[in-house]
């Protein structure tokens, strides 16, 4: 690829032009060069090296010169290919010149100050098998950097300068080498305007580059990072190596440029993007034109300073940009220090922006009298957890020995008749056959009453003479506790079809005589007094369904999310949370009309009172409940949130201690590899996450309300929740929501 002079397309020199500057240069610093010591000692006896004025321009002269031979970036890509090569390869090792230009830190600062400001949308990029895709490609691009910068200057430069308008403008741009036709298209420009309307843009009037490519990613991975490509990270040396030396030959306008020894080169494709930055004194250049690719090659990699980002997802598969997501942000900031190069500090402090955030994040971290110690991950408040079971057996009034005797499990062979002692009345129900989800205590079965509707039919620890086991205190949750909590919700009027109803509870009656003294007393048959609870709908897990048929489809994430947002509302309204959500506790069920809906199940670990503890699950638990062993108005959406990533395909790894859990949501939130993830099925389920991440550990409650009215407008249409979505009854599948409207998200 042969590079001359950069305009922009459409565009040519006039006549009173000054002629093209084809030169290039590299990132340097340190010490002068020989060439250009010996034009000093040339200029004159009386001349002084130390004279800048002097000094420049015979530094010009010889970088002029140099520039003239150095046109080709292939040719210097040769040069450089195997430095580059050994440093990507070594990222981010200290063996590597290369380094991040940004530290997370970093873009966290740009994140909380732009915090609240909409981004406006942008042209979508286009499937790759589109026929206009290239083309399209660039538009996006330059829609993009446009809008980036846009915002940028709105937020930090225009709101108390004279100046309103951005004296910038984004543009496609040609490489056109004198005498020659004009090469394909290279790249987008984010430039200075000047006064030359019909004139051609210099390469020192390009603030920012981007690099527009097929494919940036290499093959080079480290990691969670993936490295841009060889060629690209050259391509981007080489025109960063043309800003640098334009800017160090140009006359004009120097007051307001800020730092010309840094240029930001951005890598980008229909997905991804990163970051190039060079840094280097240009007049450090030995300016030998006899091998000019060797020559700026060995100063590349002796005096150099490269920093090359990892290259992260930009825009997900519907084309649309994730403005809120790490590969955006590394471009925004990058687009940020390129505009204060060139129009000097903004007017408003980042770190003050970003502070006011912060003080809102601190009050709420007052308001939930989390100290320093929790912050640091203190974990003493876990031990809180055992104490909560106790207690709610002592409620029971059942006591638990650690020396207790391990009872038999009651097995049921198809057909068997089970009979239950109610308080009221005795049911019977005959089984169907075993699901053995616990302990073989789980069974499909039908009520002798009505053998046409299935029913899912808990088989409870058989509570010996002496004491129950601790190997049988799940069943005990999933029995005694449960069915405690469903008659709550009973009594309290809630009825939902997204949440298990009881059809019958008891203690089973046993075949043949019985010698128990009271009601409430066992005999030595070995079924006597196992307790039962009889529940429906009837379905298979969440996590049986993704082990069988893989991820769900987008329209079931989104049905599954409105589904539990749907249960949840529904019981925190009588202050219950359910503290166990997990694709085991999800359940898909089968409609009338054929359609799938999710009933949230497994109520048994749920939170009545302040002294309850949720169950500890290291993938799917709140932040809340594996710090402090307890949880916030906000950590049924947070274990939902996971859930859905999950199901959706994101990997969450197996945790060996609880400080492992939470360093991994740490990390996950903060790459906002959660809201990638969610955002590559559909935007709403995104800026539910966001909404969640914003929420996690504070004392404010979820918005339900606001949250169904969004989720049924992303669902399709015909789907039965679409209708009746204000309604409180009525439909089995009314939302149960109200309260403001609130445009949709989902595109």
């Amino acid at each position: 690829m042969c590079c001359g002079t950069l305009t922009t397309k459409g565009y040519s020199w006039g006549d009173d032009d000054p002629p093209p500057l084809t030169c290039t240069v590299v990132v340097l610093k340190g010490w002068r060069s020989k060439s250009m010591e010996a034009s000093t000692s040339k200029a004159g006896e009386g001349q002084s090296v130390r004279n800048g004025g002097s000094l420049r321009k015979v530094a010009s002269e010889g970088l002029a010169q140099f520039s003239q031979h150095f046109v080709s970036s292939d040719a210097f890509f040769v040069e450089i290919q195997e430095w580059l090569q050994y440093n990507l390869e070594n990222l981010p090792s200290e063996s590597s010149k290369f380094c991040s230009p940004f530290q997370l830190d970093e873009l966290r600062l740009l994140d909380y100050a732009i915090e609240g400001v909409p981004c406006q949308l942008l042209f979508r990029m286009p499937p790759m098998a589109s026929p206009s895709a290239e083309a399209d490609r660039y538009l996006a691009v330059e829609d993009f950097v446009h809008a980036g910068a846009q915002r940028l200057w709105e937020i930090f430069w225009a709101a108390t300068t004279e100046l309103k308008s951005m004296p910038l403008s984004a543009s496609i741009m040609e490489n056109v080498n004198s005498g020659m036709e004009a090469a394909a298209i290279p790249g987008v420009a984010l430039l200075k305007k000047d006064n030359r309307a019909q004139g051609g843009m210099p390469w020192e009037d390009v603030v920012t580059f981007v690099e527009v490519q097929e494919n940036t990613t290499g093959a080079l991975s480290q990691g969670d990072d993936t490295v841009p490509g060889l060629e690209i990270v050259g391509h981007a040396l080489f025109h960063g190596f043309l800003m640098l030396s334009s800017r160090f030959l140009a006359e004009r306008n120097q007051a307001v440029r800020q730092n010309i020894d840094i240029a930001y080169i951005l890598c980008m494709d229909s997905q991804k993007g990163g970051v190039v930055r060079l840094k280097g004194d240009i007049s450090k250049l030995e300016t030998i034109t006899e091998d000019v690719y060797v020559s700026a090659a060995e100063w590349f990699r002796e005096h150099v300073e490269v920093a090359v980002s990892p290259v992260d997802q930009v825009w997900n598969r519907f084309g649309n940009a994730n403005w809120g997501d790490l590969g955006a942000l590394q471009l925004l900031l990058a687009l940020f220090y390129s505009i204060e190069q060139c129009q000097g500090p903004p007017k408003k402090d980042v770190a003050e922006m970003a502070a006011e955030y912060s003080a809102q994040l601190q009050q709420r971290r007052l308001e939930r009298d989390i100290d320093e110690g929790r912050e640091a991950g203190d974990t003493s408040s876990l031990h809180n957890h055992s104490r909560g079971k106790e207690v709610e057996i002592e409620e029971e009034e059942v006591k638990i020995s650690k020396h207790a005797l391990v009872a038999h499990t009651m097995h049921l062979e198809p057909g068997t008749i089970l009979w239950l002692e109610d308080a009221q009345w005795q049911q019977g129900f005959r089984i169907h056959k075993q699901l053995g989800s616990i302990q073989g205590s789980l069974y499909i079965g039908v009520s002798l009453n009505d053998m046409e509707k299935l029913l899912t039919v808990i088989v409870g620890a058989h509570p010996s003479q002496l004491e129950p086991c601790w190997e049988d205190m799940s069943t005990w949750y999933q029995v005694q506790r449960q069915t405690r909590v469903l008659n709550i919700m009973k009594q309290q009027g809630i009825s939902s079809r997204f949440l298990p109803q009881i059809a019958g509870s008891g203690r089973v009656m046993h075949p043949g005589p019985c010698s128990k003294e009271s009601p409430a007393g066992r005999c030595d048959h070995p079924w006597c007094g196992t307790p039962v609870l009889v529940t429906y709908p009837v379905g298979e897990t969440l996590a049986s369904a993704v082990e069988i048929e893989g991820w769900i489809s987008a329209d079931e994430a989104l049905r599954c999310c409105h589904d539990c947002l749907s249960a949840l509302r529904s019981t925190v309204s009588v202050g219950i949370q359910h503290g166990d959500i997990n694709p085991e506790h999800m359940m898909r069920a089968t409609a009338a009309d054929g359609e799938y809906y999710y009933v949230l199940t497994d109520w048994g670990h749920a939170v009545l009172e302040e002294r309850d503890s949720p169950a500890i699950s290291p993938k799917f638990s709140s932040t809340s409940a594996l710090q402090e062993g307890r949880l916030c108005p906000a950590s049924d959406a947070e274990s939902l949130i996971y859930l859905l990533f999950f199901v959706c395909g994101g990997a969450i790894p197996e945790f060996d201690s609880m400080e492992a859990a939470l360093h991994w949501r740490d990390r996950a939130w903060a790459r906002r590899a959660i809201q990638q993830q969610l955002g590559e099925v559909s935007a709403v389920l995104k800026a539910f996450a966001d909404y969640v991440d914003s929420l996690c550990t504070t004392p404010y409650p979820v918005d339900y309300d606001i949250w169904l009215r969004r989720l049924n407008r992303a669902l399709p249409h015909g789907d039965p929740r679409r209708m009746n979505d204000l309604s409180f009854g009525g439909s089995d599948f009314a939302t149960e929501s109200s309260g403001t409207s609130a445009p949709s998200i989902d595109n």
